[in-house]
């Protein structure tokens, strides 16, 4: 292969693309840590749909959503909250978690 970065590059291209570089491997899916996410700001504009579904419910002027029904397991913090929002999930990043209390709601971690 003496020269296949020099004059016989041409070769490597048409012949043997693959050579050259990293091959690396798949990481197994039992392995990943996958799991569906919703966005906090995306549940504060779908907050009254899911009120009105019956998904969530009004308690005490605050809307109260489990994202487990939702089939949800992390809630994350991008997004603007603009509602008080009492909000149960298995998972919470620490930016939704702020968000969620600065505007005056919870954020409750379920086992």
């Amino acid at each position: 292969m003496a020269g296949t970065h020099k004059g016989k590059w041409t070769w490597v291209i048409k012949y043997a693309p693959d050579y050259f570089g990293r091959r690396g491997f798949d990481v197994p899916e039992e392995v990943k840590d996958v799991y569906e996410t919703i966005n906090i700001g995306e549940l504060d504009e779908i907050a009254e749909e899911l009120v009105a579904k019956g998904i969530a419910r009004e308690v005490d002027g605050r809307i109260e959503v489990d994202v487990t029904a939702l089939n949800v397991e992390k809630v994350l913090g991008a997004g603007k909250v603009t509602r008080a929002l009492v909000v149960k999930a298995p998972r919470f990043s620490s930016l939704a978690v702020k968000k969620i209390t600065e505007a005056g709601g919870e954020a409750i971690v379920l086992e």
